[in-house]
């Protein structure tokens, strides 16, 4: 019987996971940016004033490249992997706090990933498994950081 290799599956678990995390940073920087003037429309339609949602208009998607890039390079995927989840975690926590209705007025759900058909609900259960996602690629990187800093100083 062939012994199983944590690690290579482990390996196998973060690969997985940070192609996915990759191919869901680019397809929602590539959906902004294919019609920026409507996203730029509808991060207007947030609670920010119009000054600040310009700005997160141009932010988000060069994050969400940046990120994506980072996890695309072995000696970057941990910061990646902490930028995917302190981002992800944010757009969250925004939409936690609108189904609170914390905000003035209840935020437009149009700059969502899903779109203006979808329910603030749906879109926090695809970022609560996005968050999942982010944190267990966060904490099986730590675990490789960890494993090879202890081979280097043996």
């Amino acid at each position: 019987m062939k012994a199983i290799n944590p690690t290579g599956k482990n390996e196998l678990y973060l690969t997985i996971l940070t192609v996915f995390l990759i191919l869901f940073w680019l397809y929602a920087a590539g959906a902004q940016i294919s019609d920026f003037n409507k996203f730029k429309g509808e991060m207007n339609n947030q609670v920010f004033s119009h000054r600040i949602s310009g700005i997160l208009a141009f932010l988000i998607p060069i994050s969400e490249m940046i990120i994506a890039t980072l996890l695309a390079h072995p000696l970057t995927r941990l910061i990646g992997m902490k930028m995917s989840f302190l981002l992800i975690l944010t757009f969250s926590i925004y939409i936690g706090l609108a189904l609170l209705n914390v905000y003035s007025r209840m935020p437009c759900n149009c700059a969502g990933l899903l779109g203006s058909n979808s329910s603030w609900e749906a879109n926090l259960i695809l970022n609560l498994i996005v968050t999942a996602v982010a944190a267990a690629g966060l904490i099986l990187n730590l675990k490789f950081k960890e494993r090879r800093a202890k081979v280097w100083i043996q």
